[in-house]
């Protein structure tokens, strides 16, 4: 799905990133879900969990921030980080860096290079709340994921770990079970749905949890409404799809998921 070159690539800068950034560190996305089921998947097969091709880092910020709170803000001090120390160009909402396929090296001025030689590698942040005067402060309009306060405002729904000596904060499997679910009928692109799918596999069959109790928790989060409508955009083609990435048949697969129903 990812080539290994990308999500090696995105490993590499995903400890870059939280050896410069200040702790804790919440991590979303793929390397979230990585981190909760790595372990045990690794012991199962014999091999890493899939990595992700995008680093996703979430922050907080209370909707009625004021103008000189987001200046002082973790999420401000972080991008000032990975802009001015670690040179991610601002592209929206995204912070993109640039990378020879072959050579490894970041690339400052790529107009030269063919595109199949750039790996572009993007370090998404993502806020619970957008607060009224945020575009006047930081110049644009964020991603935001608001299944990510119950995170940061209740201990019970992350769990905090060391990794790379910085402390990071994770939220909990049904808590990014409740994201996936949330964002995969609105992919358009075919590899971040069968990501998506690899993710919910793993994260109600390697995290260490009962399956059923992990599954009975998520609809605190999102409602079985938006919870049935996700499984059923997922066609037996993706059950496939993600098959041949997770080595378990596409029947465990589903059967796994659609207990969640």
């Amino acid at each position: 799905m990812y080539k290994e070159f990308e999500t090696k690539t995105s490993y590499k800068y995903l400890q870059e990133v939280i050896k410069a950034l200040q702790e804790p560190i919440c991590i979303l996305g793929g390397w979230a879900v990585f981190f909760h089921v790595n372990e045990k998947f690794q012991k199962a097969q014999g091999r890493p969990y899939l990595g992700s091709r995008d680093i996703d880092l979430g922050f907080h910020l209370d909707k009625n921030s004021s103008i000189e709170q987001m200046k002082n803000s973790v999420l401000a001090k972080s991008l000032d980080i990975l802009q001015n120390k670690l040179n991610f160009k601002s592209i929206s909402f995204r912070l993109l860096k640039e990378i020879h396929t072959e050579t490894e090296e970041e690339l400052t001025n790529s107009k030269t290079i063919p595109s199949h030689n750039i790996f572009q590698m993007y370090v998404d942040p993502l806020v619970d709340f957008i607060p009224k005067n945020f575009k006047e402060v930081f110049k644009f309009t964020p991603a935001d994921e608001p299944l990510l306060s119950f995170a940061f405002e209740n201990q019970d729904y992350r769990e905090e770990l060391e990794e790379f000596n910085k402390k990071l904060l994770l939220p909990k499997p049904e808590l990014l079970l409740a994201t996936k679910l949330n964002a995969m009928p609105q992919r358009d692109k075919e590899h971040k749905k069968t990501k998506d799918i690899c993710d919910i596999f793993a994260l109600l069959w390697y995290s260490g949890r009962n399956v059923r109790d992990l599954s009975s928790n998520v609809p605190q989060f999102i409602s079985k409404e938006k919870i049935n409508k996700a499984i059923k955009s997922i066609t037996n083609e993706d059950y496939e799809k993600a098959s041949i990435q997770l080595n378990h048949t596409p029947e465990e697969i589903k059967r796994v998921i659609e207990i969640l129903k």
